[in-house]
């Protein structure tokens, strides 16, 4: 399979958007919350790594922040690294939409409560970042 595949002018070539990402969402784990009774704004800011070897992007002071309303289920630090970092060299891992897409509903659908995910993205090769913000609930 061709990762991240670019023209000889170096551009990402051109494809259409797939409807999901294939990583393993389980790869998300959560622990129980001790305290569910008291409102608590969890934020989890990461420091995205390189996903995509060919262009080196996202580039570095990239973050993704994942911030939640506490309920009953809290995400589990190490297994968000774990999960991030299951993207690296994935075919559509460019698609940045997509990528925080991905990750704020399987991060809603394993808290089981709303998930807003921010990413703001530097970007290799273009005089631009760009920021992304994504609302998912947990699907039923």
């Amino acid at each position: 399979m061709n990762k991240c595949p670019v023209t000889q002018a170096g551009q990402p070539e051109p494809q259409s958007a797939p409807e999901t990402i294939s990583v393993p969402a389980e790869l998300l784990k959560t622990i129980a919350n001790a305290r569910p009774q008291l409102p608590t704004l969890v934020e989890h800011i990461l420091h995205l790594p390189e996903l995509c070897p060919a262009t080196q992007n996202p580039a570095p002071g990239s973050t993704l922040t994942v911030s939640y309303q506490a309920g009953e289920w809290l995400l589990e630090l190490f297994s968000l690294d774990t999960y991030i970092d299951a993207f690296f060299a994935h075919p559509v891992v460019r698609d940045m939409e997509l990528f925080v897409q991905t990750v704020a509903q399987d991060a809603a659908n394993a808290a089981r409560v709303q998930v807003t995910v921010l990413a703001d993205v530097r970007l290799n090769r273009v005089r631009q970042g760009q920021r992304i913000t994504v609302v998912a609930q947990p699907e039923a």
